[in-house]
């Protein structure tokens, strides 16, 4: 017997949804070209045609009210700075060239002839003002309308059917003519609009229709070949997701619905046998998994219970592993500190190259800086760069930062840890293997002890610094600050008995026994007290 040929639902629904894109799609275009060419013709409209009617209709009527003025002027208005006076200078100076101005830019857009005839216009028009502009100044004042030969030098001109006045009428008839062209364009363009428009509707009618039919239709097809049966498969999930187990087989055809019913079936089988091997797990087996099914799954729920709880206890150990191994690392890295110092012999910078090597290399950092605090001139005190730690090496750099200045100097001054993972660009760069990077995060500690600061540690590194890291660095900074206050002490210490020898034998043939003895005892206390500051800081030492 033949196998009647199915459609995979896959395939339905490519070919479904693909017909409805198409349809989309299809509509789209059209709508869109309308759209683009109604834009165009809107955008032309707006930024050409208007602006163009606008300004030479009112070049035109500057040509008009420029024309009334001045025949004013010339017949009625021989008293100077009189109103109508002062609207023809104003015409001359400002109005009309602005509104060239304005010309000019819009014609930009204009075509040839169009330009062309707009040059011709601003020709009459500037020859027109100019000849205005000598008539104004011929007469601006009373005594010059007194002139016997007035008639024949002024009146004459301002006449109708003069040579002047039939300037300014054949400029404004040739301006009236563009603005008559530009307004049958912008006719043109609402014409040409409307028909878009109704073209536009039409459109998207007609692709609604279209595009509700194929929905329609492939909707009726997928009711059909995969709603029924998937009902079927839903009431079986439904009764098992209260728990229940249906004891009859699902139905089962070819398509992928079908299949779906197949391994359904295979699940209920699964589903009696993880009901019996419950009971396996209360007895002390966690091995097993599950899905719980529902609400009322009592199996399922008891099962995920006890494996919410064996889970979350293992990850109450994991976070008390990972405590206790940040706590043994912070005081494995202290102890290492704490030998460094007890072997430490030499000065301060030996001292600052020896940490600053120890701790890069301890907290898995890339770059790390020690800056120490420079004291010798207290109105000019400054942080130097005592060692320098990059890519396991050594590098020597002559630095000296100003307190304030950039973020080292910017520490100095808040006396606090600034810790950032936004790190500038460009302001360190790390080696790789895959070449230079920029620095993920930076950590910069001051040195204090005892409220005093004695210098700055920056470290960078290509990984974000964990918290307890940043805690260990801080620690490690109050341990280095007091060994370098240690230092200073014993090197103040060495230097002042220096001087004590240099000076005794001078000091006991000038004074009398009187006075050596209270300086004595003088030096005796100070070498006490500074015995006890190093017994303190050796105990601080002891307990961190």
């Amino acid at each position: 017997m033949k196998t009647k040929f199915r459609l995979k639902i896959f395939t339905k629904l490519i070919l479904g949804f693909s017909i409805v894109l198409l349809s989309f799609l299809t509509a789209y275009v059209f709508i869109y070209q309308m759209l683009s060419q109604n834009k165009e013709l809107t955008h032309k409209v707006n930024n050409d045609i208007v602006p163009s009617m606008s300004n030479l209709n009112k070049l035109s009527s500057i040509v008009f009210e420029s024309k009334h003025l001045l025949k004013n002027w010339v017949l009625f208005e021989k008293e100077t700075n009189t109103p109508e006076k002062h609207r023809l200078i104003k015409i001359n100076q400002k109005k009309y060239i602005d509104t060239k101005s304005d010309l000019k830019q819009l014609s930009k857009t204009w075509n040839e002839n169009e330009q062309l005839k707009l040059e011709q216009v601003f020709t009459l028009a500037d020859s027109w003002f100019s000849q205005q502009k000598d008539l104004m100044k011929r007469l601006n004042s009373p005594e010059k309308y007194e002139d016997s030969n007035f008639n024949l030098k002024f009146y004459n001109l301002v006449q109708e059917g003069g040579p002047l006045m039939d300037l300014g009428d054949n400029i404004k008839s040739q301006i009236d003519e563009m603005y008559s062209t530009k307004k049958n364009i912008l006719l043109s363009y609402n014409n040409k609009m409307e028909k878009s428009f109704l073209t536009f509707t039409n459109r998207i009618i007609i692709s609604g229709i279209i595009v509700l039919i194929m929905v329609i239709l492939i909707t009726f097809l997928f009711v059909n070949s995969m709603l029924v049966p998937l009902n079927s498969i839903r009431r079986v999930i439904s009764s098992m997701s209260e728990g229940e187990l249906p004891k009859k087989e699902i139905y089962t055809s070819t398509d992928e619905i079908g299949q779906m019913g197949k391994v359904l079936n295979e699940l209920i089988i699964g589903l009696r046998q993880k009901a019996e091997f419950a009971k396996e797990i209360e007895g002390g087996n966690f091995t097993g998994s599950f899905k719980v099914s529902g609400k009322k799954d009592l199996l399922g729920n008891s099962l995920l219970a006890m494996r919410n709880s064996l889970a979350e206890a293992d990850k109450h150990e994991s976070l008390r592993r990972k405590e206790n191994e940040e706590r043994s690392w912070i005081t494995q890295g202290i102890s290492e500190f704490n030998d460094i110092i007890r072997e430490h012999s030499g000065t301060q910078e030996q001292f600052a190259l020896t940490s600053i090597n120890k701790l890069t290399r301890y907290t898995n950092s890339q770059v790390g800086g020690f800056y120490l605090l420079n004291e010798s001139d207290p109105e000019n005190i400054f942080l130097e760069l005592a060692a320098f730690y990059a890519y396991d090496r050594h590098k020597f750099f002559e630095e000296k930062i100003l307190p304030g200045e950039n973020l080292i100097g910017q520490c100095y001054y808040e006396k606090d840890t600034i810790f950032l993972t936004d790190i500038p660009a460009g302001y360190i760069k790390i080696s790789s293997g895959l070449g230079k990077e920029d620095a993920r995060s930076l950590i910069i500690v001051p040195l204090i002890y005892n409220n005093k600061i004695y210098g700055i540690i920056e470290l960078a590194s290509i990984n974000i610094f964990e918290p307890y890291q940043i805690e260990f660095i801080e620690r490690v900074g109050e341990i280095i600050a007091s060994t370098i206050s240690n230092i200073r002490l014993n090197k103040q210490k060495s230097h002042f008995i220096d001087e004590i020898k240099e000076t005794s034998d001078i000091r006991i043939v000038s004074k009398n026994k009187f006075d050596i003895d209270n300086e004595l005892e003088e030096l005796i206390s100070e070498n006490n007290e500074l015995i006890k500051e190093n017994e303190e800081l050796r105990k601080q030492l002891k307990g961190i």
